[in-house]
């Protein structure tokens, strides 16, 4: 018999065993690490909390908002800073309507917007974001941030350029208008400002 001949013998003869008999007892060697791997991933991230996981995904999105907010504002100067985010703030609150549509975040009033807005923000900002309420009514509505994360981190990089209050400005006002065109949000107090909250004031115009 040639080489060639017994080499492919037993190359069938091998796979016959795997498939057969023989497959029985190599089946743990062949599979088990596969699934086990699966497993350990699985059980491992099902220790890690939600608000955990949450939070991690927050602050990585903020790390890089504030690096692209900061390049803008750096290499186009202020006042083509500003424009830019008069303009991008509106579409961006826009396509956070239409996810609070898709999440059953409805209704069409100030309080509703009052509740609506944070929401989608502490969606993207994470579980450290924090608002007041301080008034509700269908006509008007007062939100405090008491604790934002963006601003955190700006701080901790220790940048002084107002990278946030324009964007919360017309995010905001796109937003509610996005929600009720006769809805209106106006930035009363910012921590850019000097203030010690942000507070929106949300109108319903007759």
């Amino acid at each position: 018999m040639s080489t060639e001949i017994d080499s492919t013998s037993r190359r069938e003869f091998l796979k016959g065993m795997a498939a057969g008999a023989g497959g029985y007892a190599l089946g743990p060697l062949l599979i088990h690490p596969r699934e086990a791997m699966g497993q350990s991933i699985r059980g491992y991230l099902d220790k890690v909390p939600m608000e955990e996981r949450w939070n991690y995904a927050a602050v990585a999105l903020i790390y890089w908002q504030i690096l692209y907010l900061k390049e803008i504002y750096n290499t186009r100067g202020r006042e083509k800073y500003l424009e830019i985010f008069k303009k991008a703030s509106p579409l961006a609150a826009a396509r956070g309507k239409g996810t609070a549509d898709r999440l059953g975040l409805t209704g069409s009033d100030a309080k509703s917007a009052a509740a609506i807005i944070p929401v989608m923000i502490t969606q993207a900002y994470g579980p450290q974001q924090k608002y007041e309420v301080e008034e509700a009514t269908a006509e008007k509505a007062g939100v405090k941030c008491i604790n934002c994360a963006l601003w955190n981190a700006v701080q901790a990089q220790k940048i002084s350029d107002d990278l946030c209050s324009v964007h919360s400005q017309y995010f905001w006002d796109g937003f509610a208008k996005a929600i009720n065109p006769k809805l209106t949000s106006t930035l009363v107090k910012a921590r850019p400002f000097g203030d010690s909250v942000c507070e929106w004031l949300i109108e319903l115009k007759a």
